[in-house]
């Protein structure tokens, strides 16, 4: 009776310590600052089971939780100089970003000269396909997540759509 419970016992941890990620989205690309310097950036996602709880990892940061969190609001505020800073990717204001998350893109890049007057108008969001402008001080990115697909969709909020882009 022993040897049984022991063999089940051994059974059940084999498999119940499976610490595969249930997915991964690796995120890769660079912080340009207002010299015209870069640095990399390294921000992903990943979604781990172990036993009855869940890890789940945002850039550097790691969380146990009892269930996948349904989304991740990356907050990002921009100055007076049009400046933009996230403080999941630097310590200070920087002037954009490229990211390469998964199978998407998120892009801040400047698209006109800056103006003291319109301090947000210069910078242009893009996710993936679709092109966004400014408007607000601080604008989020929301990356909704699919247990199945890990990143199932990313939007914004304080963004308008840049009509300027054809067909997007």
């Amino acid at each position: 009776m022993k040897i049984l419970k022991y063999a089940i016992t051994c059974i059940a941890l084999l498999f119940s310590t499976q610490s595969l990620a249930d997915w991964e989205a690796k995120g890769e690309g660079k912080v340009i600052y207002p010299s015209g310097r870069t640095e990399p950036l390294n921000f992903g996602f990943e979604y781990k089971k172990v036993y009855d709880t869940v890890i789940f990892t945002a850039g550097k940061s790691q969380m146990r939780t009892s269930e996948m969190p349904p989304n991740y609001i990356l907050n990002m505020f921009v100055n007076d100089k049009g400046q933009v800073y996230v403080a999941e990717f630097a310590e200070g204001f920087f002037k954009g970003f490229e990211l390469a998350i998964g199978e998407h893109n998120i892009v801040i890049e400047h698209r006109r000269e800056f103006d003291d007057e319109e301090p947000l108008k210069h910078l242009r969001v893009r996710i993936n396909d679709r092109s966004y402008l400014l408007d607000s001080t601080h604008p989020t990115i929301k990356f909704e997540f699919d247990e199945e697909k890990g990143i199932a969709d990313i939007s914004g909020s304080g963004l308008l759509k840049d009509l300027s882009t054809r067909g997007r």
